[in-house]
């Protein structure tokens, strides 16, 4: 996700007009498939609602949490600053949990949580993981949990409850670096992670056994792995040691620039961002290359689904609608969640956020389970401290 220093970052980097990704290989020698901005569908977007989101017809918002209050009046907890990724889990009771990043510093992060009855009416928030650092995207897994990310360079991953029944748990199996998402693929557990930094890799852990409860991760074994592409195949290589520390910041920020990795051949990454696993497949984000990628896990390709600055800029976190539909936030640009077309792999903007929310960036889309329910954030709100979640809902389904 963006701070001040990515901003920095990002106008530099951006403006010399990079579109490089692999190891020594060029965008345009891996993208094959993958359709430009001139392309982008043209769907209209209506004028702005009471909650400021210009929406497609038939589709309504409603705001269900902002920073500092509480969206359940039974509940203690007020909903958390700079809310971030976020996925839903269903209940036995016919409705759904909504939980919440909060990507903040000095040990005052973690993650909220939002329950819903069956009707979509609020019936309790609360928090499930706190006292962390920059928690940014994460990842649902099979079993019902939620891995929340730091991201920073000494950051690690932690399992959460979202019913908020357990603690969470910290998962060194996951390594220690600048955590941004995690998709898991419900077959064979194994997990696969995005660095949000110049240069990152793109990683999987692969566990000897299958996961299927809360906690297990902490003790399973496993290999740690990053990800090299050559002619779009993807090839895996074990990493040394997923713990390294750093011993300076400016040379070894990433995971595999510390001395205990280096050597090792990998694709680098452009701020590998937003992840998610859908139909064997895991799509991830790298924000400075403007791309979506898809990485094919039977057939073990990986390349872009997505690139360019049309409809869809900077992307960052990442979700799929229940028909397939892929879509990515904006980490900044038109503050849109935009819809990348199956038909032809073109982008086109499904939400607007307006009102001048100049300071914040799209955060934590994800479905409710019926995939009619759109939730997601505007990090920061309109005057860069007040972050705001709302609820879309619609005909998601028809969209393609």
């Amino acid at each position: 996700m963006r701070n001040k220093s990515k901003r920095k970052f990002l106008k530099s980097i951006g403006s010399a007009g990079i579109f490089f990704a692999g190891a020594n290989l060029p965008v345009w020698a891996i993208n094959i498939s993958a359709n430009a901005s001139a392309s982008d569908q043209s769907y209209e977007l209506l004028k702005p609602d009471q909650n400021n989101l210009m929406l497609m017809k038939g589709f309504t918002s409603r705001v269900v949490a902002t920073t500092g209050k509480k969206s359940f009046k039974g509940s203690k907890y007020r909903w958390h600053k700079s809310p971030d990724g976020g996925a839903t889990f269903p209940t036995s009771d016919g409705g759904w949990i909504y939980v919440s990043n909060s990507e903040r510093d000095e040990n005052k992060g973690g993650v909220g949580a939002i329950r819903f009855d069956s009707d979509a009416n609020i019936i309790d928030s609360y928090q499930i993981c706190k006292k962390t650092n920059r928690n940014c995207a994460g990842g649902l897994t099979p079993w019902n949990t939620w891995l929340t990310c730091e991201e920073h360079a000494r950051g690690y991953t932690w399992e959460c409850d979202p019913f908020g029944q357990k603690k969470h748990i910290k998962i060194p199996n996951l390594g220690m670096f600048n955590h941004e998402a995690a998709a898991v693929d419900p077959e064979t557990s194994i997990i696969y992670q995005t660095e949000d930094s110049k240069n990152s890799g793109f990683y999987r852990f692969v566990p000897q056994e299958k996961i299927t409860a809360m906690g297990q991760l902490l003790d399973v074994k496993g290999k740690f792995q990053v990800m090299e592409i050559v002619a779009s195949k993807v090839q895996w290589h074990d990493v040394p040691n997923p713990l390294a520390k750093m011993k300076n910041k400016k040379k070894d920020f990433n995971l595999m620039s510390r001395k205990e990795n280096l050597g090792i051949h990998y694709t680098r990454f452009h701020r590998g961002e937003g992840a998610w696993y859908h139909g064997g497949k895991v799509y991830f984000a790298t924000t400075l290359t403007n791309e979506v990628w898809e990485y094919n896990i039977k057939e073990n390709t990986c390349k872009p689904l997505y690139r360019g600055r049309g409809a869809l800029a900077e992307p960052d976190n990442v979700t799929v609608s229940n028909t397939g539909l892929v879509m990515a936030a904006e980490d900044r640009d038109n503050m849109e969640i935009c819809g990348i077309s199956k038909n032809n792999n073109s982008a086109f903007p499904i939400v607007r956020i307006k009102d001048h929310h100049k300071k914040s960036e799209v955060t934590g889309p994800a479905f409710d389970p019926s995939g009619t329910r759109l939730y997601f954030s505007s990090q920061n709100g309109k005057n860069g401290k007040v972050g705001i979640t709302y609820e879309v809902t619609g005909p998601f389904n028809k969209l393609s």
